[in-house]
Parts: structure tokens; sequence; C-alpha cells
């Protein structure tokens, strides 16, 4: 941990310092490109990216917006493979907002990103831009959403809106069909725009399989291309992208992995169900490559379902 531990902000407000961590080796040297994890632990906000690489010398940031309610929030950052750490702040709630212009309920506008989310674990996130009716944004104002259907769950803006006007909040559901989400402004202004969010049916994941496995053979520091998808029972691709992908190195006879000598990106986020990528190897010798998930637990290192490995291949 560098920087950002133990702020304190307004519930809703997005810290003031970014956080920070730096990823180092044993003899304290930085280690690049390699992918952190951002997870919310307590509180319930947001931080943003969710994942993101070290840099040059080995730091990533993230941005960390607080939950709705006062008290502890914390945020893990983590490393597959290596650890995490835990940056702690506390909410508080802010003092009473002035007085400020009306807002109108026709200048105001509604959006969600994305407009299609799988059943049970996709989140479209809703943003309410409150404006005057003169077209300016309105801060202070206390915003509401409400959205047809049943099995939502809607998480309300946690804070009034800001300088910019805006307030965000967020949509799960854990049925399918379409939900309308509307905005109320300050308990009496109902919004007249409203937004369309389909959720489907996400099909299960039985497995992961090598798509295209390792070559037979490949050159010492010679660049393969590898791919690994998702796949249900049948063995059809689940074509779910943002799934965390990441690989492991594993010398013929050897236990433990050899990850030092596996150069190119071996963490990638599947497309369509599958994660592609491209890697060499630093040492001669026979070996195999192992595929993991953490977004889905049974897939995952702690799972009842046996590691999946590539086919042995030998690097000349």
């Amino acid at each position: 941990m560098v920087d950002g531990d133990k702020q304190v902000a307004d519930v809703g407000g997005r810290l003031a310092d970014p956080l920070i961590v730096r990823l180092l080796d044993q003899a304290g040297n930085p280690i690049p490109d390699r992918t952190v994890v951002w997870v919310v632990k307590v509180g319930g906000g947001l931080v943003t990216p969710t994942t993101g690489m070290t840099d040059a010398q080995g730091y990533a940031s993230a941005e960390w917006t607080l939950g709705a309610a006062p008290g502890p929030n914390a945020v893990e950052a983590q490393v597959p493979e290596v650890g995490a750490v835990t940056f702690s702040a506390t909410a508080v709630a802010p003092g009473p907002p002035g007085p400020g212009p009306d807002p109108s309920g026709t200048r105001s506008s509604l959006d969600a990103d994305p407009r299609s989310i799988p059943m049970g674990t996709g989140v479209s996130t809703i943003t309410v831009t409150v404006r005057d009716a003169a077209g300016n944004p309105v801060s202070g104002a206390t915003v509401v959403l409400s959205a047809t259907g049943t099995g939502n769950t809607l998480t309300q803006p946690g804070a009034p809106t800001g300088a910019d006007g805006i307030a965000v909040g967020a949509l799960q559901a854990a049925s399918p069909g379409d939900r309308t989400v509307s905005a109320t402004v300050n308990g009496t202004v109902a919004l007249s725009a409203t937004v369309m969010i389909s959720v489907v049916a996400a099909p299960a994941v039985d497995h992961l399989v090598f798509m295209v496995q390792p070559p037979v053979q490949v050159g010492e520091n010679q660049t393969f291309h590898a791919e690994v998808a998702l796949v249900d029972a049948g063995g059809a691709v689940v074509p779910l992208s943002g799934v965390f992908i990441y690989l492991g190195l594993f010398r013929e006879g050897h236990d433990d992995p050899s990850n030092d000598d596996l150069g190119g990106e071996r963490f990638e986020n599947t497309t369509d169900g599958v994660a592609a990528f491209d890697l060499t190897v630093e040492k001669k010798g026979r070996f195999s490559l192992r595929a993991l998930t953490d977004d889905l637990p049974e897939l995952g290192p702690h799972g009842p379902e046996p590691y999946l490995f590539s086919r042995v291949f030998e690097v000349k």
C-alpha cells in the first residue's frame, strides 16, 4: 500500500486521493504489467477501475466512491496468486444542502449502461442528470429510482447530485425480462425520461476448455497463442464477456508453478466466452498451462473441480 488509506468523505462521495499500490519482487524491484483487481469489501461503494495493470514502476491506482450509509468502508487490492492489501475509509453524513434552482422533469435525463445484462450477475449503472428549466445542472438534489418487474436489486444513489447535477445508482435482477427504470427528484418532480434495461437468462458455465491448445513444440522465447473458453455441459461456448481468466505454467513432474518463466500477458478477460493469450516460455523443457477463474468460484482455485491443464508441450 502506497497512498489513499484512512480517508474521510461524505457518504456517496469520491475520496480526494486515489488508492495507490505498488507491486515489488523479493528484492524490492518493481513488477510491471501485472493485473490488480479492486474489490469493494465493506460499505457498498464503487471503485474505478475494477481491474487495472501495474505500470513500469509497479504502481496501480483506482478512484473510490464511498457507500450510501455513514460508517466504515473497505476496498481490497488483489493480485491473483500473490496477495492483497485492504484500504479503509470512513463515510460521514453531510450537512443539509442549501437552496438551489428547481429541477425540471423535462430537461433532466436518465441513462443506463449497459442496457442489456445477464440475469443474476449483471449490473447496469443508472445515471441521472438533474437540470433546471434553463438546462443548467442542479446540485444537492435527491434522486430516487424505481423499476418495473420483480426480483430487482435497485441500488439508490448514495448522495445528492453534485455540481454536475449527476446522481448514480445501479440495477441487478434475479429474473429475466425487460425493466423500465424511472426517477423522481426531491420527492415530487418525476422525470419524463425513462430507460429500458433487458435482463437475459445467462446459460450456466459447466467447465473451462482450451479451445486453442499451445503447440506441441515451440522455440524458447517464441510467441505462441492459446485460448480458453467457457462452455456449458454440452461443450457449447457460453458467450459471457468480462470473466477474468488467468494461467499458470507448470514444468512436467513439478507441482509448483514456474510463472517467472512465462512471458506475455497471462491475465485476460473473456470476450464472448473466450479469453485469448499470446505467450512465451523463457526456458527449455516440457510444460503445461493451468487455467483458472475466480469469477466462477466452482471453477477457481478453491472449487471442487480439478484444475484445467493444457496438453504437455515442449520448449526447445
